[in-house]
């Protein structure tokens, strides 16, 4: 993985748990998207950089950003070149390094110069002193700003560092104080890294000791690398560099584990009966209709797929469970793709068995074709990525489900489906889930259940239906 990852999650594009749920090429695209969005060049200016030199501009333009230096007006104006440029005025005014030697340094080298490495050439009496980092957790916390920390003395800057702490910790000032700097440092690195990636808040953090914090990043690491013991052993800013894309600390030992590029499938695994549609005399046989709208919120592309059908049972009365697996097609889904999985039970009971699959095919299709349509619409939500997007557009295509299958007898008659007393055909029960970049693939092998009661249009059925569902998402096996 490369810096890459880090850079997103420094400019608040993408959380820590999004980018877990990321493919390399799905962060590498979405960087580009982003400068292409905080600068006045194209997308393919962007797309013909390497890796390395890509997240170097992105660290750039994030670091300009993030320190206040330049807002995103002003971004938008400046080439990269321009952003570069004035960023090695900045580090001139914070180094007074001659502006030769600033020219010769790659964009990288230049943010992590900005945030306190060792100058090229530095003696090596002042390794301690630009070598520690503390500069930089000061102003990845925003506790000080670029222009504050200029004027500010090493010891300045470690006694401000040792007073947050304090105040982010459970732990007194003494504790702090008898460390040297490169593990004060790191100790302030981890409890940036939690509380600018929004893993722990202010309250959380204060009733946590710095080894507890420690522990809680080894958790998210592991989570994110799957490396299990090798963490243990690692300091505090290795953690931190690897939660930022950096696994160079043990690709020697085992490679990174990486997610398996299977399709999804998302599965009902049974149904309990609670209370069946039709009234006492008579028995349901229901029809289950699975529509799935895959959105990517970088390249706007959007797929409803073609909707999956299972008639789950005939003859069913109260009290009845069944069992599945009913699951949708495969889900092919890239980890930065918004899912949208609507699913309708419809009760045909009261129509002739020969007559019930041509009726369900047609209900179905006119919610498919409500549908795409409006995922098509509600694309225009999806512009900078934020969680609330994505719910957004769920919502819009679950207004538009709920308006079909709440006049679902209606629907009957423009459909030419008609029958006659004693009707209790229509909804059983149904739903919209929506999943955020990489949720779907955090809710694999992960049961879950929901119980509804569905609308009961003519009181000679009885009471309304009750439905427990139970459901879970799979990959797909080879």
């Amino acid at each position: 993985m490369s810096a890459i990852r880090g850079v997103l999650l420094a400019g608040k594009f993408r959380s820590h748990h999004d980018l877990n749920g990321m493919s390399h090429e799905d962060q590498r695209n979405t960087l580009i998207v982003e400068l292409a969005g905080h600068s006045n060049q194209p997308i393919a200016h962007f797309q013909s950089l390497d890796d390395s030199a890509l997240a170097g501009v992105g660290a750039v333009m994030v670091f300009l950003r993030e320190a206040n230096i330049r807002d995103d007006r002003a971004l938008k104006s400046m080439s990269d070149d321009d952003q570069r440029n004035i960023l090695i005025v900045e580090i001139g005014g914070q180094t007074h390094a001659d502006g030769h030697t600033l020219q010769g340094m790659s964009n990288m080298d230049l943010v992590l110069l900005a945030l306190g490495s060792m100058l090229p050439g530095a003696l090596p009496g002042e390794a301690d002193r630009r070598g520690t980092w503390i500069r930089g957790v000061l102003l990845a916390g925003k506790f000080r700003s670029q222009h504050d920390l200029n004027h500010m003395s090493d010891e300045d800057q470690r006694n401000t560092l040792i007073v947050e702490l304090v105040k982010h910790t459970n732990r007194p000032v003494g504790h702090f104080q008898a460390m040297d700097n490169a593990t004060l440092a790191g100790t302030g690195a981890v409890m940036v890294f939690l509380r600018e990636t929004r893993i722990r808040d202010d309250q959380g953090l204060k009733s946590m000791s710095d080894d507890d914090q420690r522990n809680t990043l080894i958790v998210e690491i592991n989570g994110q690398t799957g490396q299990g013991s090798i963490l243990q052993g690692l300091n505090n800013l290795a953690l931190v560099r690897i939660g930022l894309g950096d696994e160079s600390f043990f690709r020697p030992l085992r490679p990174p584990l990486q997610p398996p590029a299977l399709p999804f499938v998302f599965s009902f695994d049974s149904f309990e009966i609670l209370t069946q549609k039709a009234d006492s005399d008579h028995s349901d046989s229901d029809w289950l209709s699975i529509v799935v709208t895959v959105a990517n919120p970088v390249t706007k592309d959007i797929r409803t797929f073609p909707a999956k059908q299972h008639h789950i049972e005939g003859a069913i009365k109260t009290g009845d469970v069944i069992r599945g697996p009913f699951p949708s097609d495969p889900i092919d889904a890239a980890s930065s793709d918004i899912v949208v999985v609507n699913y309708f039970l419809t009760n045909l009971g009261s129509s002739r068995a020969e007559e019930q699959f041509a009726q369900s095919v047609k209900i179905t299709n006119k919610v498919v074709d409500t549908v795409a349509p409006i995922a098509g619409a509600a694309i225009s939500l999806l512009s900078t990525g934020d969680p609330s997007e994505g719910f957004a557009f769920g919502k819009k295509i679950a207004d538009g489900v709920d308006s079909v299958i709440s006049t679902l007898s209606d629907v009957f008659d423009f459909l030419d489906i008609h029958i006659g007393p004693p009707n209790c055909n229509g909804e059983v029960l149904h739903d919209t889930l929506t999943f955020q970049p990489g949720e779907l693939a955090r809710a694999v092998d992960q049961p879950a259940s929901r119980e509804y009661t569905g609308p009961q249009e003519s009181s000679r059925c009885g009471s309304p239906p009750h439905t427990k569902v139970n459901f879970s998402v799979h990959r797909l096996q080879a």
